[in-house]
């Protein structure tokens, strides 16, 4: 699979890649913010429905009982007379039916009856034809017979159900000599009442005896044969769960609550239920001002992106102009430009990186100029410095020692061409030779590469029987210092009693041999030379490694104007090996090299005032 890198066409520059970058990634924020926040408001609209259904099914109730407070408060009151607990006890059904209408006036309810004693009915206010009916079993009757206040719903067939009190009728202490029943109808006033107070639809419904529910009531638009299907639909939930239903197109959440007898028995219910479009209209109310948001936030994002895409672009194309110019070989581009003040330190720290680089090129392509005075001379090949020829002399091997090449006037070892220094190193041709004798290009046989061998005078180690010892200390000491502008000291032997040096090869000429061959240096050369030199000599420092005897001999600069300092640890043995003990020493310390004296040993052309 691609990235987003890889499917831009090539062409597009890096302003247009960083502004659909960050368009995207700014879009795909934005983009999950919304649906973060449409799923949010949607599983919130939920939980407002269902609070809400909870409350107007709360609210439902409590009307309710606020019904049965009113019939029994009347109810009590209008038993408290005592011409009434007379006339319940003469039975005279002519005067109980008359105070039976008047109750029901008085209390406000839609019918009330009269039992006596034994819960048997005298009178009815709405039917004035029934009497003798016993109803002492009916857990309403019987409750207020035993001195209790009872309460309870009601089902009159399939269609109708009302809320019932019965309140004891007692002259003095002891049994009731009746009851007075006082019933209300949950009727479409009082549901239109709910309706209005809640903002939800209601449907109450009767309960059978085989358990199926009827719709009694309901505030919805919808026909009987719908509702009935709803309510059926709702029997194999569990009571009072949520569910969802299509009523005249319209869909609704409900929740629903039953309705129990005094008995404890269910005769009904009421479900409230409140449309989608509710919730999903708050929702949608928000999605006009979410959208003007999300396109103005986005509008302001992605000119904003442009802007900064620019800001950082412009000085990067400056940059790579003037990279090109560099690779181009002008080495007079420089990356500073005023429009990289602003701009981010990441930048800054890349011109400064450029610069740097630059100045670097310019200061090798003086010394390269100033060191052209002659060519490298060739490199022995591995195939043929690995063989040593009848004529080769092997110096320092066996137990039978060769006589010394000839010596010449400057004191030093003179080695021939094509000698093999102690079994190993095939010596190529003498390089230079100086105070502390001559150097040779040579092949080491064993690594396959070529090395340069320091052959030392004699002198410097035969007057002093430690002096090669202090010699090897010195060394060990320049073997740590690692650094570009300093040659490498490989390691130390002894052949014929002559010791000599192994050395990294420096393929050049050295700053000596520059001045005589082509004068003074320019000015760009010597602060190029400057520089390395004082890197090179800041390493050695930290190390604790002092030179002692810097001069245009010891500094090498090879074929890619790299400048290379030599003879490290070697010039001190030259200065003077004798140690100096203070007067916390006792004894010399072998693990560190020897300390120089006062000695004024050195060459006087570049010594200190």
């Amino acid at each position: 699979m691609l990235t987003t890198d890889e499917q831009l066409p090539k062409s597009w520059s890096l302003t247009t890649r960083a502004f659909l970058g960050v368009a995207l990634i700014v879009c795909a924020v934005i983009g999950a913010l919304v649906a973060s926040f449409a799923v949010t408001a949607r599983r919130a609209a939920a939980e407002a429905a269902q609070r809400n259904l909870e409350q107007s099914a709360d609210f439902v109730s409590f009307s309710l009982q606020g019904r049965r407070r009113t019939l029994v408060g009347g109810a009590r009151v209008f038993v408290q007379n005592p011409n009434f607990f007379s006339l319940v006890a003469s039975q005279r059904r002519e005067d109980v039916l008359d105070r039976a209408i008047e109750a029901a006036v008085q209390i406000g309810a839609d019918w009330a009856f009269i039992t006596d004693a034994a819960g048997v009915l005298i009178a009815k206010s709405d039917e004035a034809e029934v009497t003798g009916i016993a109803m002492g079993q009916v857990p309403l009757i019987a409750g207020a017979l035993g001195g209790q206040v009872q309460s309870g719903f009601g089902a009159s067939g399939d269609t109708m159900l009302f809320q019932a009190v019965a309140v004891p009728i007692t002259a003095k202490r002891g049994a009731p000599d009746g009851v007075l029943v006082a019933t209300l109808v949950v009727d479409s006033v009082f549901l239109h009442d709910m309706k209005s107070a809640i903002a939800s639809e209601l449907i109450f419904f009767t309960r059978d005896a085989k358990g199926r529910d009827h719709p009694a009531a309901a505030t919805v638009h919808a026909s009987a044969r719908e509702l009935t299907e709803f309510l059926a639909s709702r029997a194999d939930t569990v009571r009072n769960k949520n569910g969802q239903t299509e009523l005249d197109h319209t869909r609704y959440v409900s929740l629903g609550t039953s309705l129990t007898t005094a008995g404890g028995a269910d005769v009904g219910g009421f479900v409230v239920l409140r449309a989608r479009e509710d919730g999903v209209a708050t929702l949608s109310a928000l999605k006009t001002p979410l959208k003007v948001a999300l396109v103005t936030g986005l509008l302001v994002t992605l000119l904003a992106t442009a802007s900064v895409s620019r800001f950082v672009t412009r000085p990067a194309r400056s940059l790579t102009a003037e990279v090109s110019r560099a690779a181009g070989g002008d080495l007079a581009a420089r990356a500073q430009s005023p429009m990289l003040g602003n701009v981010t330190q990441e930048l800054r720290d890349l011109s400064s990186a450029f610069d740097a680089l630059i100045n670097d090129l310019r200061d090798k392509e003086a010394l390269i100029a100033a060191g052209r005075v002659e060519a490298p001379m060739p490199v022995v090949p591995p195939a043929e410095a690995s063989r040593t020829p009848r004529s080769i002399r092997t110096i320092g091997s066996g137990p039978t020692r060769l006589p010394l090449a000839r010596q010449i006037n400057n004191p030093g070892l003179v080695l021939e061409p094509g000698s093999v220094l102690a079994s190993r190193y095939t010596i190529v041709a003498e390089v230079g030779r100086g105070g502390l004798g001559i150097v040779y290009r040579a092949w080491d046989r064993v690594i396959g590469d070529a090395i340069a061998i320091k052959v030392l005078r004699p002198e410097l180690v035969q007057t002093d029987a430690s002096a090669f010892e202090h010699l090897k200390r010195e060394l060990q000491i320049a073997r740590r210092l690692s650094h570009r502008n300093i040659v490498r000291t490989h390691d130390i032997g002894e052949a014929d009693d002559i010791p000599f040096l192994t050395m990294e090869y420096v393929d050049g000429a050295s700053l000596h041999t520059i001045i005589h061959a082509r004068g003074a240096l320019t000015r760009a050369a010597v602060l190029a030379m400057a520089k390395q030199l004082l890197g090179a000599l800041s390493v050695a420092h930290d190390h604790g490694v002092v030179h002692g005897d810097l001069k245009p001999q010891n500094l090498l600069i090879d074929a890619n104007g790299l400048l290379k300092v030599t003879d490290f640890g070697v010039a001190r043995l030259v200065r003077g090996t004798r140690s100096i003990r203070t007067k916390s020493e006792s004894v010399e310390d072998s693990h560190t090299p020897p300390r120089l004296t006062g000695a004024v040993i050195g060459t006087p052309e570049y010594m200190a005032p």
